[in-house]
């Protein structure tokens, strides 16, 4: 399955924003500072910073440029629903693979068991 460029560099946004790198209201970079970064064309990142704007995580100040939503509320919730949303998609995922709820609890406490040492 083919991801698009403008999608990647959205889900990188994404989480940065997500896990607080840019505070509410703070100014994202440039678009030319993230066409450097990404290494893409200018349309590629403002395609992306627009599906942020539709997501209600980032708004357009005209040619001030963009800016994460001012709303730590707002920014929580749309991380959990988020979170929810992935933790769907994977849980489903694995009953596909025809795991059972024991196996799955067992390797996400595997998991957290090797990222805590």
């Amino acid at each position: 399955m083919k991801i698009y460029p403008y999608l990647q560099i959205a889900s990188v946004l994404r989480a940065t924003i997500l896990r607080g790198d840019y505070a509410p209201g703070q100014q994202m970079p440039p678009i030319r500072a993230l066409v450097q970064r990404e290494v893409c064309n200018p349309a590629t990142v403002q395609k992306a910073l627009k599906v942020l704007e539709k997501q209600g995580l980032i708004v357009s100040r005209g040619s001030k440029g963009y800016f994460v939503i001012e709303s730590d509320q707002k920014i929580i919730e749309l991380r959990n629903q988020y979170s929810n949303t992935l933790t769907k998609m994977l849980l489903e995922k694995l009953y596909e693979l025809g795991f059972s709820d024991t196996e799955i609890i067992k390797m996400f406490e595997e998991y957290v068991a090797t990222k805590n040492k």
